[in-house]
């Protein structure tokens, strides 16, 4: 069996982090690549299905479903630039770092594909008009065929980033890094990984980024150029898709705890400084801080103070909460 071998220092280990929202891009890709083959049929038969029955009415959509392919194979590459390093709260600015790759690693990115279209030539030779037009496949495919499913997937993402943030807190790193997928190894100081051919990462002190993904399914997926900033994919624990796909609409945290109060832990999944939440909510100085003081109490968020500021971040239990009624 090949795997991908992640040789880790003792910095890197520290240097570890899971992101801690969606990554718009990595789902866009994952579900581009998961309309090219019939692989978990249990959770995304019902998704594939409405997804192509749009398809049949929306002569775009379909286009998509035809063009998209061919710049995010299912295979074992798939060109880096799709999914740019870092996090980007907002889908446009997620799409603009796509677009703004200098042109000779979008020509060198695009060249491993051995694709010959038009599309893709013309995307490789960095003309304005393609970036655009690459851009806005991309962001009609996200409209169509993830944001309608976008509160499902943040469910199981929480719960997801639950289950890892309690084997950390309880088990450790390694038991954390370890639970990746199934069949990974940690072998001090390097984990051992299935994946799709063998293959090394050396992180070198630079961390690793590990990225939970509701629309991957296989195995870990890593950044193909070894230079960017370590990145690994990581598919999701399947019961929480399956957990997600049972919540009923509606805002359940906001009935439970008052929808100030939901809105304050959902934005301290983020990280928020008392001010921010004051902005981002719209509420008075005195009822953030009578809010936080609750959440902080109940054991949902904790706060850190750096001089005149507090920080607000949300704890595994506060997740837990969110997973199941957010």
């Amino acid at each position: 069996m090949p795997y991908l071998r992640i040789h880790f220092t003792e910095g890197d280990l520290g240097r570890t982090r899971l992101a801690p929202r969606v990554d718009h891009m990595w789902e866009i890709v994952s579900a581009v690549q998961l309309l090219q083959h019939r692989e978990g049929a249990l959770y995304f038969d019902g998704w594939r299905r409405r997804v192509r029955q749009e398809a049949l009415a929306d002569p775009r959509l379909r286009r998509l479903l035809h063009t998209l392919p061919c710049i995010a194979p299912h295979a074992e590459y798939f060109p880096d630039f799709l999914t740019p390093p870092g996090e980007y709260d907002d889908l446009g600015d997620a799409l603009d770092a796509v677009v703004c790759v200098p042109k000779p690693q979008l020509h060198a990115q695009i060249a491993l594909l051995g694709e010959e279209s038009a599309p893709l030539r013309a995307v490789a030779d960095g003309g304005t008009s393609a970036r655009h037009g690459l851009r806005d496949a991309l962001g009609g495919f996200y409209r169509a065929a993830v944001l309608p499913h976008l509160d499902v997937v943040k469910a199981a993402l929480h719960a997801d980033l639950a289950r890892r943030m309690h084997t950390y807190l309880h088990d450790g790193i390694e038991a954390m890094l370890t639970g990746i997928a199934p069949g990974a190894v940690w072998e001090a100081p390097t984990l051992r990984v299935p994946y799709a051919i063998d293959s090394d990462l050396h992180l070198a002190g630079r961390g690793l980024r590990l990225v939970p993904c509701y629309f991957s399914l296989m195995h870990p997926v890593a950044l193909a150029d070894r230079e960017l900033p370590p990145t690994v994919a990581v598919p999701i624990d399947p019961a929480t898709r399956l957990l997600a796909g049972e919540r009923r609409p509606g805002d359940h945290l906001g009935a439970l705890v008052g929808t100030t109060r939901a809105a304050i832990l959902r934005l301290a999944m983020e990280g928020c400084s008392t001010r921010e939440l004051i902005r981002r909510t719209g509420v008075a100085p005195a009822t953030v801080t009578h809010h936080t003081a609750i959440l902080r109490d109940s054991g949902m968020i904790t706060t850190h103070r750096e001089g005149t500021v507090a920080s607000h971040h949300i704890t595994p239990l506060g997740l837990q909460v969110l997973s199941w009624n957010g």
